[in-house]
């Protein structure tokens, strides 16, 4: 079981690695439901209203939908279930996690083009970790591809719907990183949790009174000395305060967001980015040029397994011409 949601008084739906299922619950009253309705949001320290974003006492993450913001006679709540323990690169390979996944960069030079590539005389030739991750991916030995980049201090962004495994998969990458790093994450629910990093900050942002916004977070995340800065998922004006944070003395990020795919993930960030005030001064040109040279790799969930893989250190040479 990885999900619950109730609808309405009377059912509760239970999703699962086959799919969701309908369980007829008659206590699930609409008296009971309000009153669960109630007691999650104050366990969260929420006032009461039409929607809520909750986290549960085992760190379960909810999402709670309360009249005038659903139709009379609905009472949708959502509950996803939460992860105790991280899982590591190595078990999520084991479990099939990649086995699915393809390359999808522009660019996809076999060994000899790389070797060519990187005895260029000019500022467009490939490094030596460049290439030898190139080696990794072609080999299609992601696992061990993705933690020399968590180690190289690259920037990661998991791209996929929700429940698709990006929060799980976020999890392993960020627990490749040393234990001797001062690590900040940011996040609206309380999902990254990092027993294996004793010297970590969790700041936390939404909406409401005495909360306050993820850009809020990130101005004061340079003033907590981090080695490396977590958020948790990209979906509004931070943004562009994100990705100059990576070009400004804190690479080595992983973050995720919607989208439909891996390619698909730089037009969504460049939206993002073009929808925030900073951003309509920019052109989109210039955001995608930024974001091509800032986000090394852009991995494409689906049905909890990678399905696409975007690294193209070309491309992104090429686009700061």
């Amino acid at each position: 079981m990885t999900e619950l949601a109730v609808n309405r008084p009377g059912e509760l739906w239970i999703r699962s690695p086959a799919g969701w299922s309908r369980h007829e619950t008659p206590e699930l009253t609409a008296e009971y439901l309000d009153s669960l309705v109630t007691a999650m949001a104050v366990h969260s320290g929420l006032a009461v209203r039409s929607l809520a974003s909750v986290t549960l006492p085992d760190g379960e993450r909810g999402q709670l939908v309360r009249a005038p913001a659903c139709v009379d006679g609905m009472a949708p709540i959502t509950i996803r279930k939460h992860l105790p323990t991280v899982r590591t690169l190595a078990e999520l390979e084991q479990e099939g996690t990649f086995e699915a996944a393809r390359d999808v960069s522009f660019h996809r030079p076999s060994a000899e083009e790389a070797i060519r590539e990187s005895e260029r005389c000019d500022t467009g030739r490939l490094d030596p970790l460049e290439v030898e991750l190139l080696a990794l991916k072609r080999e299609c030995r992601f696992a061990a591809f993705l933690r020399c980049v968590v180690q190289a201090r690259r920037n990661i962004v998991i791209a996929g719907r929700t429940g698709s495994g990006k929060t799980t998969l976020a999890r392993s990458l960020i627990d490749e990183v040393s234990a001797t790093e001062r690590i900040v994450t940011i996040e609206d629910v309380h999902e990254l949790a990092l027993p294996n990093h004793p010297n970590r900050v969790h700041l936390m942002f939404g909406e409401g009174p005495g909360r306050v916004t993820a850009e809020a977070c990130l101005a004061a995340c340079m003033r907590l000395s981090p080695d490396r800065i977590f958020l948790a998922e990209l979906r509004g004006s931070e943004a562009w305060e994100y990705v100059q944070s990576l070009n400004t003395g804190h690479p080595g990020s992983v973050t995720t967001t919607h989208a439909n795919g891996a390619v698909q993930a730089f037009d969504r960030i460049a939206s993002l980015i073009k929808n925030s005030g900073t951003g309509r001064g920019l052109e989109v040109g210039e955001i995608r040029r930024v974001l091509h040279a800032t986000l090394d790799v852009v991995l494409f969930m689906a049905e909890r397994r990678v399905t696409e893989v975007y690294f193209d250190p070309l491309h992104a040479r090429a686009s700061c011409r």
